[in-house]
């Protein structure tokens, strides 16, 4: 439990730098010492919190969530299908897939500067497929950022409406992930009880980023955070070699 609260205490201090982020540190941080499974489970609460606090943040949220709001609800439907697919399948290919999202995230800066002029074209099919594609990682290894930043930086949308937004479904995502485990009886009152402390760090964390934000320069910030998701990539498949060779 110490672990787990310096670790979202650490991610939320993270978001409340960025607006996002959350996830993409506090899952594969866990998962480096349980499977991707309990990880998503024990990280799930305090995610709620962060993005609660990140969808409200700023000014004009109604009108921005308004315009996009396709996309949270498709966001939906791909969380559902994903938190299914964690509920069975083995803990070695969720650690390769929550690495290779990592990667991805890591990489996506180079993808949004390729030629995807139809998404532009075809705006309701692209957010159709963006809020499937995010919601299925968001359900399986606890991350849709990569997909997200990509789709929004196409759109070119202005950042705070872009971290409302994304906020908003990873809000969606989290609750409905909540809902399909609680439906399978991966929550207890126990379970629940535990969590708080971890919510209460990563509330602290996120408040913490917001007042300090001003005052750390964001190149300084991201090549930290990218070393340590390098790093946690190459661990996560490690672990998985091992135990699909063992």
């Amino acid at each position: 439990m110490a672990w787990v609260c310096a670790i979202v205490l650490f991610a939320g201090l993270a978001h409340g730098l960025t607006g996002f982020g959350f996830p993409v540190i506090s899952t594969p941080m866990v998962a480096l010492m349980t499977d991707v499974r309990q990880a998503v489970v024990v990280t799930l609460l305090p995610n709620i919190i962060v993005n609660v606090m990140s969808v409200f943040s700023g000014g004009g949220w109604r009108g921005n969530l308004a315009q996009h709001w396709l996309v949270p609800v498709v966001v939906l439907v791909g969380t559902v299908i994903g938190a299914k697919v964690v509920l069975w399948a083995p803990a070695d290919p969720l650690r390769l897939l929550l690495a290779a999202v990592i990667v991805f995230y890591l990489v996506q800066a180079r993808l949004a500067r390729l030629d995807l002029a139809v998404v532009k074209r075809h705006p309701r099919a692209s957010a159709v497929a963006a809020g499937l594609a995010a919601g299925f990682l968001s359900g399986t290894v606890n991350v849709m950022l990569p997909v997200l930043l990509i789709y929004f930086s196409i759109l070119e949308l202005a950042p705070l409406v872009m971290t409302q937004v994304m906020n908003a479904c990873f809000l969606v995502g989290k609750l409905s992930q909540a809902a399909v485990f609680g439906i399978a009886g991966q929550f207890t009152l126990h379970g629940i009880g535990l969590a708080l402390p971890a919510c209460a760090c990563a509330y602290a964390g996120y408040a913490a980023g917001r007042r300090i934000a001003p005052r750390i320069a964001p190149s300084r910030y991201r090549t930290f955070i990218q070393g340590v998701l390098w790093i946690m990539a190459a661990v996560l498949v490690v672990q998985a070699a091992r135990g699909m060779i063992a």
